[in-house]
């Protein structure tokens, strides 16, 4: 019983995610969906996640404005639950000083993910904006469980690997309307774009069900460059949902530019669960054109070479020939390394999809076999300036973190990087910008060229006719609006392989139809 009641008393203290609202947007919601008329009709209304009350406060400042008087507004119908205590003291205090009204028995303080349940009939949040991965660890360790009840992965392994990324907002969100909304009830959030916009981890938040109960999504306000909550960079939007229904694609999809609101239309293109593609009418016609490019399984998209954070000790910035079989390196710090030629290779940098001949300007150390698999040991001691300049960065690269990079590391492979196979030796590559664009250019990359990272995406290919092939499908004007639909332009998701993957069948599958 004390170890319960000192990790109670460590979560009310737990600032996760904290986000406010601002009264102005808390208005913009009431009046958006109706929920001021709702409320006075008798609806009951719930926060459950508080903060100091800024949302239930916005349906009380309504009232005041159309001049309803205090005692006629349906206070006592006004639920709220906040985890941090001091959140939840101000905003009593708040209630009291600003409204005379007493809230002790309308708000508790807890977490919401141990809240008894209630039902009310409308849900109106902002729940915390973070990743599980960001968590507090004890914190975290604790609702792994609830991750898993509420359907938001497939397993306690998902969450060690890309499930990590889940936003504890989904969380939040399964929990208040599986457990806290009447049938047939409304939730309306402001929540993180990534749960209906990003690929990965939050897919399972749009099967829409938690349990045997499915809600529906049924409009959508995406601010975009409005700056709604005072710098915050993630991208957020503001969402109603119904409990019991079924989603009817497309969504009603709203998206601010410039102060003004624009009418777009929402849904899925080729799984339920894939992210959102945002179009009007001319665009969605473009993208239902698409036809499939057919690939080989060996060329699947894939991402650049990825140091796990030791670029220092694996790119170059000069190149000269030393001998016959050694290059004379240059690192970014300006420090020379000779090393052989045969596992140094040229880097795709920006410059090389604006220039039509191609020299390389930076350079990357692969201590690899053709054949994708990793020097050992008794390789590299077979070639004396390599071992020197291994063993010289030894602690560097041992002290690495990542869980795909541990599995190496336990091997006792303290040189190998992530992003590595037999793809990153076929003779050709079409390369793309992956990574904070809003045009797509893939180009066809011959010989010994790596990309970099998540900077740069590729498909690796084995003769130069499949490779044009295949460019000039990507090339179509149907892929390029369809990775604009996705509204991730300019962002670290622009262009990864896994949304061009979803433009491919590969030839393996095919012959399974038949």
């Amino acid at each position: 019983m004390a170890d319960t009641a000192v990790s109670h008393l460590s979560d009310s203290l737990l600032r996760i995610g904290d986000v406010f609202t601002p009264l102005k947007w808390g208005e913009f919601a009431v009046h958006e969906f109706g929920l001021f008329d709702k409320w006075m009709g008798g609806a009951t209304v719930f926060d459950p996640t508080m903060g100091e009350g800024n949302l239930l406060e916005a349906l009380i400042k309504l009232g005041l404005k159309q001049d309803v008087p205090i005692g006629k507004l349906p206070t006592a119908n006004l639920f709220g639950n906040e985890l941090n205590t001091k959140h939840y003291e101000k905003a009593l205090q708040k209630f009291h000083i600003q409204f005379g009204l007493d809230m002790s028995g309308n708000f508790s303080n807890c977490d919401l993910l141990s809240l008894a349940e209630k039902k009310y009939d409308l849900v109106f949040g902002n729940p915390p904006w973070q990743n599980f991965v960001d968590l507090p660890d004890g914190y975290k360790e604790r609702i792994k469980k609830d991750f898993l009840k509420y359907d938001l992965v497939g397993s306690r392994q998902a969450l060690l690997l890309g499930g990590s990324r889940i936003d504890l907002a989904a969380l939040i969100i399964q929990r208040s309307i599986g457990d806290f909304l009447m049938p047939n009830g409304e939730a309306v959030f402001f929540m993180p774009l990534s749960l209906l916009l990003n690929d990965g981890a939050n897919r399972h938040f749009r099967t829409f069900r938690v349990g045997n109960t499915d809600f529906s999504i049924s409009k959508v306000f995406d601010f975009n460059d409005e700056d709604v909550f005072g710098g915050i960079a993630t991208r957020y939007c503001l969402a109603h949902f119904e409990r019991n229904q079924k989603v009817s694609y497309p969504v009603d999809y709203k998206r601010i530019q410039d102060g003004v609101w624009s009418d777009f239309a929402a849904s899925p293109v080729f799984h339920p669960t894939d992210p959102w593609s945002i179009t009007s009418g001319d665009e969605r016609e473009s993208i239902d054109t698409m036809e499939p490019i057919l690939l080989k399984q060996e060329s699947t998209p894939r991402q650049g070479v990825n140091t796990c954070g030791a670029n220092d000790v694996f790119f170059f910035e000069d190149c000269v020939s030393e001998d016959e079989k050694h290059f004379r390196l240059t690192s970014k710090e300006g420090i020379e390394s000779v090393l052989p030629k045969k596992y140094v290779f040229p880097l795709v940098v920006t410059k090389d999809f604006k220039e039509d001949e191609t020299q390389p300007s930076k350079w990357v150390l692969l201590p690899y076999h053709p054949n994708g698999k990793a020097l050992n040991w008794s390789d590299i001691e077979r070639e004396p300036a390599l071992r020197d300049y291994l063993l010289l960065h030894k602690t560097a690269l041992e002290n690495r973190k990542g869980t795909m990079l541990n599995a190496n590391m336990n091997r006792g492979y303290w040189w190998a990087l992530l992003g590595v196979g037999d793809y990153n030796f076929f003779p050709f590559k079409i390369i793309w910008e992956a990574y904070g664009k809003a045009q797509f250019r893939p180009r066809i990359f011959s010989g010994r060229w790596q990309a970099n990272q998540s900077l740069q995406a590729f498909i690796p290919l084995k003769t130069l006719n499949e490779a044009n092939r295949v460019l000039a499908l990507l090339n179509n004007k149907c892929v390029e609006d369809y990775l604009l639909s996705l509204k991730m332009e300019g962002t670290m998701n622009w262009a990864q392989p896994g949304k061009i993957k979803k433009l491919i069948r590969f030839e393996e599958e095919e012959l399974t139809l038949f």
